[in-house]
């Protein structure tokens, strides 16, 4: 794993839980990997997962990493406090597939996250971010859509 530290994250308030899955949304994953190391993106993941499967650290697991905003989560609202994010360098534009190569590697990271923290459950950015102006969207709403996006994306084969 390649370190590419960002300074976009804080101590964590409550013990990892769930690990998030997201699409960048970037043609390159350089521009995303220059995005988070930014302070005023205030935004960054644990993990990227470029698309030929190199995987880059970016914030330490034991770190609250700023990468879902707004969301809930089993009644947590402060998602980032109980997550892992994992992120796919992914146009997140329903055209652009994983590639085997980050489907490959995600696996492994995901095995050795839940051999190491009590892990209860893998979800997507989509999934949990179910609020907007700090209020909660109704069902089918969502201010995310990531990484469902991918046209090969499968939750069931991650969790």
């Amino acid at each position: 794993m390649i370190e590419r530290p960002s300074p976009n994250h804080n101590a964590r308030s409550h013990p990892i839980r769930c690990i998030v899955l997201h699409a960048d949304g970037s043609p390159k994953e350089s521009a995303t990997l220059d995005w988070v190391s930014r302070p005023e993106s205030k935004v960054a993941y644990h993990v990227l997962i470029a698309r030929d499967g190199t995987c880059y650290r970016i914030v330490p697991d034991e770190r609250r990493a700023w990468g879902v905003g707004y969301a809930a989560w089993r009644g947590v609202k402060d998602v980032n406090s109980v997550s892992l994010s994992l992120a796919f360098s992914n146009r997140d534009d329903g055209k652009e597939r994983l590639t085997d190569a980050q489907i490959a590697a995600a696996k492994p990271i995901i095995a050795a996250w839940r051999a190491k923290w009590a892990i209860e459950e893998v979800t997507t950015h989509k999934i949990v971010s179910r609020f907007q102006d700090g209020r909660e969207l109704h069902d089918g709403q969502r201010r995310k859509n990531d990484p469902e996006m991918a046209p090969n994306f499968v939750l069931s084969d991650y969790a």
